[in-house]
């Protein structure tokens, strides 16, 4: 069961973080935690998502190495067993690498893939379309669009993305900037969503604060790092739930109840404070959440989160 069009893409999909194991004091050439991951999966799983999403920024996609990237693939797959479906992350700045990447997916099994946009060479919007366009061409791929100019200083604009929208392998968009109603992305969103409604095309927020607020406006689901949180998951689900059943009061209570976790998850840069939740080292340059600046404050509010709301994550502290 995989996603094969935008109208599959609905709910809530975690951004799966990559644990590793404690064999390399560097933090340079660390192995990944495949049995810790397996928990992590089953309890996803279990809070009723729509889907994983491994290796994206949340899975320290930027600095795994090409073999794990592609064995943390495969592994999901097959651990996940068809439970639910599976996007893989697998974007580049250059378009030769990102076509590459991708090739290498799907010889894994043809999943959809998130692709980021070209961030630090920052090309031109003519550059952004021919790359996504070429990504399609080249290896036929469904492929989600990552719009995350927090990240990349690279920003796809909505006509770019409404032409993107036509083609009939790109069939949605994580938006990942600050949509809501009197924002600086607000109406390029809702126009983005307004003019591809009639594409197989899709708009997820990639904001986890602001979920409803997508939903508002016409999108379909959450592509989201709190969501590693089993308990914040479930409050995500059951927010989609009650959009999906006009219970609007009932949303609000959900987004005010997930704030505490992501604020937890935010509290440093992605996916710094998922390695604390989750008791990991994260490759270099990332440091621990108690290596930052003011770091004793943030471990005590995270392990606080732990300890009254997120006790699901207490297994991997003991």
């Amino acid at each position: 069961m995989q996603i094969t069009k935008a109208s599959q893409l609905t709910g809530v999909f975690p951004a799966l973080f990559t644990p590793l194991m404690n064999d390399d004091p560097k933090c340079l050439r660390n192995s990944v935690d495949y049995k810790k991951m397996e928990k992590m999966i089953d309890d996803l799983i279990a809070s009723g998502v729509s889907g994983i999403l491994p290796v994206g920024t949340t899975g320290q996609s930027a600095t795994v190495t090409h073999k794990q990237h592609l064995d943390i693939i495969k592994f999901t797959l097959d651990y996940v067993d068809g439970r639910v479906p599976v996007i893989a992350g697998a974007g580049s700045n250059c378009t030769r690498e990102s076509v590459e990447m991708i090739e290498e997916v799907l010889k894994i099994a043809e999943v959809p893939v998130l692709c980021v946009t070209g961030y630090y060479n920052n090309p031109s919007q003519e550059g952004i379309e021919k790359h996504f366009k070429t990504l399609s061409s080249e290896t036929g791929a469904k492929i989600i669009i990552y719009n995350v100019p927090g990240r990349t200083a690279s920003y796809v604009h909505p006509d770019t993305l409404i032409a993107l929208s036509e083609d009939k392998n790109i069939i949605g968009l994580k938006q990942a900037v600050d949509f809501r109603i009197g924002e600086k992305f607000h109406e390029d969103t809702k126009r983005v969503i307004n003019e591809t409604k009639n594409n197989d095309f899709a708009v997820l927020s990639g904001e986890d604060g602001f979920f409803i607020d997508m939903l508002e406006m016409g999108g379909t689901g959450l592509v989201s790092a709190t969501a590693n949180i089993p308990e914040a998951a479930k409050i995500f689900v059951d927010l989609y739930k009650a959009f999906q059943a006009g219970e609007f009061q009932k949303c609000d209570d959900l987004q005010d109840a997930a704030r505490d976790y992501v604020e937890a998850t935010f509290c440093r840069k992605n996916p710094i404070p998922l390695g604390t939740m989750f008791n990991s080292p994260l490759f270099q340059p990332m440091t621990s959440v108690k290596d930052t600046a003011r770091g004793d404050e943030a471990v005590a509010r995270i392990m606080k989160l732990i300890n009254e709301k997120a006790e699901s994550l207490k297994k991997y502290h003991v």
